[in-house]
């Protein structure tokens, strides 16, 4: 795809200082409106899902001593009604409601479940930002449900839709970037009526004039506080890295990279170095403020709801909707066409990390 003189210098700049974070980058072109977009249909009206990440154990009442009323494997989906707050572990009290029993919310994902989007045919030049609308939906290496299926894809993911293709059937695909790594692919293809593209207004900077921003993140506590000048203006519980080899740096950072979407992998591939730890292979992890130029950063997190402990290799774990409010509050400012934008001490947040 075509490259434009100021992204091509963006990314002969971020090559030569961060080539461990940068990754390709498209053309700039306008955002397009579906052709045939059906106004009878709120297409942006949704309803609050829980996956199970892992086996969920249902019971009568919020406490593993109630009743046991049902399970459910991997990647399952049940309806959420409400929460509430009932002893389990000293960092997460939270438990679900719904129509199975309760449930405790460590490894089920809340997600935001639309009707099947309209097909975008014409996604323009640049493309869109698009998120995965569904539970989860699969990504194939060709638009063919016969093809081979490449990766999962889970509601909340974040991709760049950079094309569309409607086969033979009538069914629409999106084709979507994928920056890593060099052995695999540049991209898979979803079905079109499980993304939902995202709006200009869901990713326009919050407060972006307001000076003296700051993140402070405790990690004893486990807690990130957002600061505009002394006033504390949003905390939240995270997951941070684990002891040791993955143990989240600490000191006064900065945000250096924001990113919407990144392909996070310790998978090995010929000639890289080893793992540290477990592998894992997670696309599409959203809303990405990178405050080290090892590729640390704080991220919406989709594999776990259990924030308030330790469990990650390094980055700073928060929700996936957490992560969308850090991204657009903080600095340096993102535009809606920016697959990623760099920044320096003098404009990058501070990040303090103790």
């Amino acid at each position: 795809m075509p490259v434009t003189r100021r992204h091509l210098l963006k990314l002969i700049t971020a090559t030569a200082t961060m080539s461990v974070l940068a990754p390709a980058l498209h053309a700039r072109a306008q955002y397009p409106e579906p052709p045939g977009w059906n106004r009878q249909v709120d297409y942006n009206a949704w309803v609050r899902m829980g996956r199970a990440i892992h086996p969920l154990t249902f019971y009568e009442e919020p406490s593993t001593s109630a009743k046991k009323l049902t399970t459910l494997r991997r990647d399952q989906s049940f309806l959420i009604t409400g929460e509430v707050h009932a002893p389990f572990t000293p960092h997460n009290d939270l438990w679900y409601e719904t129509p199975l029993g309760y449930v405790h919310s460590a490894w089920v994902l809340p997600v935001r479940v639309y009707p099947p989007q309209p097909f975008i045919r014409d996604v323009g030049e640049w493309g869109f930002w698009g998120e995965i609308a569904q539970v989860f939906t699969e990504a194939y290496e060709e638009p063919d449900l016969n093809s081979r299926k490449v990766y999962r894809f889970y509601g909340g993911n974040v991709f760049h839709v950079v094309g569309s293709l409607r086969d033979e059937r009538g069914v629409g695909w999106y084709k979507v970037y994928d920056e890593f790594p060099p052995t695999s692919p540049s991209h898979q293809w979803v079905l079109a009526k499980d993304v939902r593209r995202i709006p200009r207004s869901e990713m326009t900077p919050i407060r972006p004039f307001v000076g003296k921003k700051r993140i402070e993140i405790n990690l004893d506590k486990q807690q990130l506080d957002c600061y505009e000048g002394d006033e504390l203006v949003f905390s939240t519980k995270v997951s941070s890295g684990l002891p040791g080899l993955t143990a989240t740096p600490t000191g006064e950072m900065c945000v250096i990279l924001k990113q919407p979407s990144r392909h996070m992998s310790n998978r090995p591939y010929p000639g890289g170095p080893p793992p540290l730890g477990d592998i894992f292979d997670l696309p599409g992890v959203p809303w990405n403020l990178f405050f080290d130029l090892s590729g640390t950063a704080i991220h919406g997190t989709y594999w776990h709801n259990d924030f308030g402990v330790r469990r990650s290799h390094g980055c700073v774990n928060v929700s996936q909707e957490v992560a969308r409010w850090l991204y657009r509050w903080s600095h340096p400012i993102a535009g809606y066409e920016d697959d990623f934008v760099q920044s320096t001490a003098k404009v990058g947040t501070p990040i303090i990390i103790f």
